[in-house]
């Protein structure tokens, strides 16, 4: 099992605090939400962000803020504009991780003068323009949606639309349609030429018989853009003569276009590409499908991505749909000697619920690709459109998620698909993406700090902090009241330890830490004073693990030892999980070699030890130690580092007494404090959000 605390050390003193999010479920301010039977109702207003938002400003200058209220809630998200531009034809995975795009932030409206919406607390990200839309987010204490009502978002126009995003405080019943199928990145538009053959290339322009591509994650290249090369996760168009779009991307890659006319060319649209990023964070439309090359009229255009749907409620119960389909290419007019539209990818629905979560379907498959129906002529179909992304949280979870890829259109005179995608036997490289997670949505427990100790005095100036939090969260370190550091840990870390780079200035401090799991905020631990400089506060006697030494490489089952105060417990935690308990001896020394059972893999791990036996959050910790456990090739060879208790403990009565002379020369040393509360575990269920 490999652990790794990843520093990131983001040094942000100066800065005023940004709002995170902490909205949970909302506030219900807009009341209960009923759409009944045969209504269509479209909740949401969207409006462009007309310059750049930067993270720290409150004002955001926007193209028309008619109909934003002070105190309703907003939504930001930059819908497009991916940086750098992935080479035309690319089909590796887009990382948006980087990057801005997709990444989504809630914030609350203080005022609105002309078209400037003052927010009630800074922006916590840069928010780029063009290519960030601002949408009303209704907070509503429960919706009800009927058994033949739709509930939509309004379609993705080329800068705004396609986001379908509410709040719940109380129960989401949903017995109809809550959907954003079609309503993402658009398909590349039919167009049709004059009778041309044999294009080559991922640029064709359309005067040379290249077809449109989709749209997709690169801004303002929609409708200008021709050939067969895929564009990030837009699908290419076909070529000429007649062969057909590929499907749009997302979750998975979309299905290349059917093969050309003349000799069948394999000149179809490749599809569009994959794209990685965290859905509790980001969210983007499904990609477009490329154009079926035409040059008789009877050719199709490519189908539409699904677009966006974040939702957060009490409770999610009924018996509906919630929808996020790629559309279908339409097929070919008879005759039909024509090619044939890619299908649109996927996209992307987050729908979590601080309770159960109930429903008849998830989807956010990919579009079919279009099919060719001339009987004699063999033109390209359409590639299917890739599966997009579902992320649902809730406890119970009962609610199937279906992230297919759309299925490749099919030649009436070939009988098969002519070469479209996705192949037989790939269709899972297609597959959408879906993450499930059995527990309430809330937010994670307040991290606990436990050095330096409250109160503690003469402290170095480049102090280490160090605490508990839940495993797999951002931790965010807050310094005099102002954001000082922020670092992640891995998923089966509880514990952060963090050194501070610059020398603080002498006198009192005092630090607080929150932490943010799955896009959701915490709130802040207690505060701890301190004192940079100053008389040292005598501490009690420390846990120390000992061996082995930071970094050391070993066998798969190491000793394990250190030092603590005499006569107690220790328990022993390797990659924070409890392997042994040990008593110490009379001078404090414990040990502990690890059993054939417990062996562990290659790679890293880490290892601490604390006092037990008292009163729970006032164990004594020792520093979490990390070393490498080799591979079994490496211990064959040999290494030095055998696990006999004569040369293990050796080394622990040289290291010890080592330690101790440098105390005796240096005077006492700073140990950390007796009375510690200890951090959560990952079964602990975090509480239910807060309304705001």
């Amino acid at each position: 099992m490999r652990m790794v605390l990843f520093l990131l050390g983001l040094l942000l003193t100066q800065r005023v605090l940004a709002e995170p999010d902490t909205f949970g479920v909302g506030s219900g301010r807009s009341g209960a939400l009923s759409v009944r039977n045969s209504d269509m109702v479209v909740i949401n207003r969207y409006t462009l962000l007309s310059t750049g938002g930067v993270a720290g400003a409150r004002e955001l200058a926007v193209s028309d803020a008619s109909g934003f209220t002070a105190g309703e809630l907003v939504l930001l998200h930059p819908s497009s504009g991916v940086t750098p531009v992935p080479a035309s034809g690319a089909q590796a995975p887009v990382d948006l991780s980087l990057g801005p795009v997709g990444r989504f932030e809630f914030a609350r409206v203080a005022s609105v003068s002309g078209t400037v919406v003052t927010l009630t607390a800074p922006l916590l990200h840069d928010h780029p323009a063009p290519g960030t839309q601002v949408v009303s987010v209704p907070e509503y204490t429960s919706v009800q949606v009927a058994e033949k009502a739709t509930l939509r978002a309004a379609p993705w126009d080329g800068k705004v639309g396609g986001l379908l995003v509410f709040l719940v405080t109380g129960t989401l019943t949903n017995e109809g349609s809550i959907t954003v199928a079609g309503m993402g990145f658009r398909g590349g538009r039919s167009f049709n030429h004059t009778s041309l053959q044999g294009c080559e290339g991922l640029d064709v322009p359309v005067a040379q018989g290249g077809s449109y591509k989709g749209e997709g994650l690169v801004a303002e290249r929609f409708g200008v853009t021709s050939g067969r090369g895929n564009l990030a996760n837009a699908g290419g168009g076909g070529n000429c003569r007649n062969a057909g779009g590929g499907g749009g991307g997302h979750g998975g890659v979309g299905g290349v276009g059917g093969r050309s006319l003349d000799d069948r060319r394999n000149v179809g649209g490749l599809g569009g590409a994959p794209v990685l990023y965290a859905p509790a964070e980001r969210l983007i439309f499904g990609g477009g499908g490329g154009e079926g090359e035409s040059n008789d009229t009877y050719g199709t255009g490519g189908g539409a991505g699904g677009g966006v749907m974040l939702i957060r409620a009490g409770r999610v119960q009924g018996q509906g749909r919630f929808l996020a389909n790629g559309s279908a290419a339409a097929d070919t007019a008879l005759p039909g000697d024509d090619g044939a539209g890619g299908g649109g990818a996927g996209g992307a629905i987050s729908l979590r619920s601080g309770g159960g979560l109930e429903c008849k379907a998830v989807e956010a498959s990919g579009g079919k690709g279009g099919g060719t129906t001339n009987a004699s002529l063999g033109t390209g179909p359409g590639g299917g459109g890739a599966g997009g992304v579902v992320f649902l949280q809730g406890a119970p979870l009962a609610c199937p998620q279906v992230v297919l890829a759309g299925a490749a259109g099919l030649s009436s005179a070939d009988k098969d698909a002519r070469g479209a995608g996705p192949l037989q036997g790939q269709e899972g490289l297609s597959q959408g993406l879906s993450k499930t997670l059995e527990s309430p949505l809330g937010p994670p427990p307040a991290p606990v700090l436990r050095r330096p100790a409250n109160g503690a005095r003469g402290v170095s100036s480049q102090p280490r902090f160090e605490g508990t939090a839940a495993p797999g969260s951002r931790i965010h370190l807050f310094l005099d009241g102002q954001p000082f550091a922020e670092f992640s840990l891995s998923e089966t870390q509880n514990r952060f330890t963090f050194r501070a780079s610059e020398p603080l200035a002498l006198g009192v401090h005092e630090v607080r830490v929150s932490s943010t799991l799955l896009g959701i905020r915490g709130a802040l631990s207690a505060p701890v004073s301190f004192e940079v400089g100053g008389e040292v506060t005598p501490e009690p006697s420390a846990v120390v693990m000992v061996v082995p030494l930071e970094g050391a490489r070993v066998e798969p089952t190491p000793l394990l030892a250190g030092k603590s105060p005499p006569d107690v417990t220790v328990s022993i935690e390797v990659d924070a999980v409890e392997v042994a308990r040990v008593a110490a001896d009379a001078d404090g020394r414990f040990r502990y070699v690890l059993t054939a059972s417990q062996a562990l893999s290659p790679g890293t791990h880490q290892v601490s030890a604390r006092v037990v036996g008292t009163e729970e959050g006032e164990a004594l910790f020792s520093q979490v130690t990390t070393f490498e456990v080799m591979a079994p090739l490496e211990t064959e060879a040999g290494c030095g580092c055998g696990t006999a208790s004569g040369g293990g403990l050796g080394a622990l009565v040289l290291l010890l007494g080592a330690r101790a002379s440098r105390r005796r020369a240096r005077g006492p040393a700073r140990r950390p404090p007796a009375h510690l509360p200890r951090g959560p575990t990952p079964r602990e269920p975090p509480a239910p959000p807060a309304p705001r």
